[in-house]
């Protein structure tokens, strides 16, 4: 009994130490590498956007398989546009990618104005990439 509480106890203390995630994500997989430098100047090219920074990390460490990147284009609209989200590209282990859009923040939803105003701007990029990039999974593909 004493061992099983013991258990609980660990077991809530790990779960109440997890970030809570709140916003909008749109992602589907890619059937091929997608051109990074295309990519970057549809972003730039989106109405709504006023500044675009790429970011290229490693997610994680692969002992026994290759390291995942997270390619990430962080992008704003003017100021008190409320325009701003990430668009990430993540190859993981295997060398498949995955494309994903997010306006979201942490402990707390982003504000609603955001998202609203955020939204139309993650569907035209989605729209712009696939016809300029050639990446088709981005017209009927992206779930949210």
């Amino acid at each position: 009994m004493m061992k099983t509480s013991l258990v609980v106890v660990g077991m809530a203390l790990l779960v109440g130490g997890c970030d809570s995630v709140y916003g909008v994500t749109r992602s589907t997989p890619l059937s091929a590498p997608p051109e990074l430098s295309c990519v970057h100047q549809t972003i730039e090219r989106t109405d709504g956007v006023a500044t675009v920074t790429l970011q290229a990390r490693h997610d994680g460490k692969g002992l026994f398989h290759s390291t995942p990147w997270v390619y990430d284009f962080i992008y704003s609209g003017r100021q008190d546009s409320g325009i701003f989200g990430s668009l990430q590209l993540i190859k993981t282990y295997d060398g498949h990618f995955t494309y994903r859009n997010n306006r979201l923040a942490l402990h707390r939803p982003p504000p609603q104005s955001s998202i609203d105003a955020t939204r139309p701007v993650m569907r035209a990029m989605e729209k712009n990439i696939a016809s300029r990039c050639g990446i088709t999974e981005l017209t009927a593909g992206v779930r949210e």
